[in-house]
């Protein structure tokens, strides 16, 4: 089997992208950025879920 294709440092290919991707530092502020965005949007949708009635009234 060829291993010179990716990594042949011997993890698994999740821990690759978590290393190599997510916690990268070059790449963090904006991995970050996107939680955020997520985060935000995931509040709205559950305030609207939650208390939308209040807006109609």
């Amino acid at each position: 089997m060829d291993r010179s294709l990716g990594h042949n440092d011997g993890a698994w290919a999740v821990t690759r992208f978590i290393r190599d991707e997510i916690m990268d530092s070059r790449k963090l502020l904006s991995n970050l950025g996107v939680v955020y965005g997520v985060g935000v949007f995931a509040g709205a949708v559950y305030c609207i879920e939650t208390y939308g009635e209040l807006l109609i009234q």
